[in-house]
């Protein structure tokens, strides 16, 4: 028999009396497109609590006993993702090979103090701590220290335990395995205790960092991926600027894929190692940081296909919860709301790796604001989605001109000019409306030298 709370109904305005409630309790912004989630969630909390109505529910996690753990429960219920040890290896690599030399040259404390936030269940934390130890290349017994903060009590004590499934690994090249891992025998692995010595977990809610007093401790790098994409614009601001306080001058900011500070803060110098890009606090003799730069139009110096404005293209029945915030994103742009944009596009790529348009319209974004290196990276990865998706490609040529690349741009562009010739995708937004072949091959030709 169905327990009566997994068939409970949850009227809408108590869902968003609950969805104000975790973002209060957390900084996540759950869009419209996750409320069924927030309500089958509330649902599985209601039935393990022994809870009937959900205006019962309403009252015992806004005042009653043991509230605030029940809110970060709710919370981390809502935020559990896939996530393994070196995940994104070519990030992992990069702070193995360059990074972290780097900063070993740089004269900081040692060993390194790292900070990693918004751990979860452990394997990131643990990742930074083996890259640290291959990178130092056995020079330094203890290279770094990782501390490791997470607001559920329950994954942090997963992650102390340091025991994981096989899936866990399936990053990790057998070396990395053999070396820091021990098989259990039921086909789970234990890190090491070399590399479980350099960690330290503890319980931090990050919106309660936002107001509390700055740690005297400051790190060498601050990992925080895939966290700021469910923040609003202003959180993810006042976190970034506690972040560039946090860093020793000289330090490393890591984000997401997806994430970017563009229109978020100029205090940081974006650097690219190979593929990876990511942050740096510049040193006070480099001169003071300027501010955050205010939003301009999305348009740009280079020019961009003359098309027709339209609405966009897919009916509503063929929109993915990702491709409805893609397009919400543009519409943004078009009414000069960029940052809201931008974060847009962050979520829609996190929330669907294999939607090219966010991607696409996060390049579009970044180029207008002359942020040409970051512009190319997305559009890269929109590209790496759907090869076919020329306007990624015509976007990607666009940043090479303004990074001065001229040869490698023209290169690109004879390139486009062949593939438009077969089957190609447009992008489903407005930009796409109304462009036929001979107008998107006049275009190529224009950006040819001559």
């Amino acid at each position: 028999m169905t327990p009566v709370c997994a068939r409970a109904s949850i009227p809408p305005e108590l869902l968003n009396m609950l969805r104000n409630l975790v973002e209060a309790e957390s900084g996540v912004v759950l869009n419209d497109a996750k409320l069924s989630h927030l309500a089958a969630v509330v649902r599985g909390r209601m039935e393990n609590l022994g809870i009937d109505e959900g205006s019962d529910y309403l009252a015992f996690v806004s005042e009653g006993e043991g509230a605030a753990a029940e809110r970060r429960e709710l919370a981390a219920e809502l935020l559990v993702g896939e996530t393994s040890f070196f995940r994104t290896p070519a990030l992992f690599h990069a702070f193995e090979k360059a990074i972290l030399p780097g900063l070993i040259e740089q004269g900081f404390v040692h060993p390194l103090p790292i900070w990693c936030a918004g751990c979860a269940t452990g394997e990131e934390a643990y990742s930074v701590a083996i890259a640290a130890l291959e990178g130092s290349g056995g020079r330094h017994p203890v290279p770094a220290t990782v501390r490791a903060t997470d607001l559920h009590p329950r994954f942090l004590d997963a992650a102390r335990e340091g025991i994981y499934a096989e899936r866990s690994l399936r990053d990790l090249p057998g070396r990395i395995r053999e070396r820091y891992f021990e098989p259990l025998g039921d086909g789970r692995y234990r890190v090491a205790e070399e590399v479980r010595r350099l960690v330290d977990f503890g319980e931090m809610n990050l919106i309660d960092f936002l107001s509390a007093p700055l740690p005297s401790a400051r790190y060498a790098a601050i990992f925080c991926r895939n966290v700021m994409i469910y923040f609003r614009s202003d959180t993810t601001r006042r976190l970034v600027e506690r972040f560039h306080e946090s860093l020793f001058d000289g330090g490393v900011l890591f984000l997401g894929h997806s994430e970017t500070l563009w229109g978020i803060s100029d205090a940081f110098r974006l650097e690219q190692w190979e593929k990876i890009f990511h942050y740096r606090k510049p040193r006070a003799e480099a001169g003071p940081p300027r501010p955050a730069a205010a939003p301009r139009s999305s348009g740009s110096s280079a020019p961009r296909p003359a098309v027709q404005r339209a609405e966009p293209s897919p009916p509503a029945a063929d929109r993915s919860p990702a491709m409805e915030l893609v397009l919400s994103a543009e519409r943004r742009a078009d009414e000069g709301r960029l940052e809201d944009a931008v974060a847009m596009c962050r979520q829609a790529a996190a929330l669907d790796p294999a939607c090219p348009e966010a991607e696409y319209l996060m390049a579009f974004l970044l180029r207008g604001h002359g942020r040409h290196a970051e512009a190319l990276y997305h559009a890269e990865r929109a590209l790496e989605r759907d090869p076919r998706f020329v306007f990624a490609d015509m976007e990607a040529a666009e940043c090479l001109c303004g990074m001065g690349r001229a040869g490698e741009a023209a290169l690109r562009w004879k390139g486009i000019l062949r593939d438009i010739e077969g089957n190609v995708r447009l992008p489903r937004l407005s930009v796409g409306a109304g462009i036929s072949p001979q107008m998107l091959r006049q275009y190529v030709l224009s950006r040819l030298p001559r």
